[in-house]
């Protein structure tokens, strides 16, 4: 179901057994050298996909660094995401000419707690996931959660500005597995003339993920 996510055009691979086998690049072994045990498997496996996504571009054995601050340094014309959490780990990448940003971002199915909720939070967004159908704020507050932490992968690389949680508000959208964020601080930047960004969501029994894709000015993505 992830692979609806996001759009034609962007190629999304996530981690199964037979990824799990490939073989690391060797800039990023070393570089994953002094990585704690978890970190370095979640480095590794995070890198593998990408790589996988890039080959479905052409792009083969590319060792993707992170730079000065932990942001994935893709090949040139290119962009992505990366996403790992305990169970589930997967890479999104698609050409710049067609996206000018990608966002990925998996948690885990289960409450987030109503302080934290109320953290990450405007006052309108916890109305708006109150009147959500069974709503159960907690529940609804890991995936709000979600979207902005996809959101803001996709933002970044771009302005290179922070979001904080309440510098963008989300709306969720159940019946079409889909979310809205909009960025709320008149002082952020725009992506592509851009304030408002459209994202999908797929939950299961162990899972959130969420997806958005911010397209390129003028661009005409999957032709």
């Amino acid at each position: 179901m992830i692979d609806s996510l996001l759009p034609e055009g962007v190629a999304l691979v996530r981690a199964d057994a037979d990824v799990a086998q490939d073989s690391p690049h060797p800039v990023e072994l070393e570089r994953a050298d002094a990585m704690g045990p978890k970190r370095r498997c979640e480095f590794l496996l995070g890198r593998a996909c990408a790589r996988r996504a890039l080959a479905r571009f052409g792009v083969e054995n590319f060792a993707l660094l992170p730079d000065a601050d932990r942001a994935p340094i893709w090949p040139a014309g290119f962009v992505g995401s990366i996403t790992h959490i305990a169970g589930f780990c997967a890479a999104a990448v698609a050409r710049s000419e067609d996206f000018t940003g990608i966002g990925i971002d998996a948690a885990a199915a289960a409450p987030l707690g109503a302080r934290i909720v109320e953290r990450i939070s405007s006052e309108r967004e916890r109305a708006l996931l109150d009147a959500l159908p069974d709503a159960d704020p907690a529940h609804w507050g890991m995936l709000l959660f979600s979207a902005k932490e996809s959101l803001y992968k996709g933002y970044f690389p771009n302005t290179r500005t922070y979001l904080g949680f309440r510098d963008a508000e989300i709306e969720i959208d159940p019946e079409t597995a889909s979310f809205r964020a909009h960025l709320c601080r008149e002082s952020a930047p725009s992506v592509s003339g851009l304030r408002d960004f459209r994202g999908r969501f797929h939950v299961d029994r162990d899972h959130i993920v969420t997806a958005l894709a911010i397209a390129a000015a003028g661009a005409n993505p999957g032709r």
